[in-house]
């Protein structure tokens, strides 16, 4: 599994997108498709692109209770996706979180 994205203000402040009334922090699979969600939502041009990492997570989320978007790479739009569980995300297998 490979790095994922996220978006974030130089003062550190994270993307963070309501999703049927959940607050989420949209990730990305590549930086290609943040570069594509930027250029069609030009509002995400004050956001740089960060990789994802579970430091970063707990630093602005002490009890990591956040929920991850995953965006979908083919559409700019950033309600097309689904969500991915913090595993998926840091590319932990389950059998790692059970130890």
């Amino acid at each position: 599994m490979g790095t994922h994205y996220v978006l974030r203000k130089a003062n550190g402040q994270l993307l963070i997108i309501e999703i049927d009334g959940k607050s989420c922090v949209p990730v990305w699979e590549s930086e290609n498709a943040v570069r594509r969600s930027k250029r069609a939502n030009p509002d995400l041009m004050v956001y740089v692109t960060a990789p994802l990492s579970r430091q970063m997570m707990e630093r602005r989320f002490p009890d990591l209770n956040v929920s991850l978007f995953l965006v979908d790479s083919r559409d700019p739009d950033l309600e097309t996706g689904h969500e991915i569980s913090q595993a998926e995300a840091f590319g932990e297998s389950p059998l790692s979180q059970a130890a």
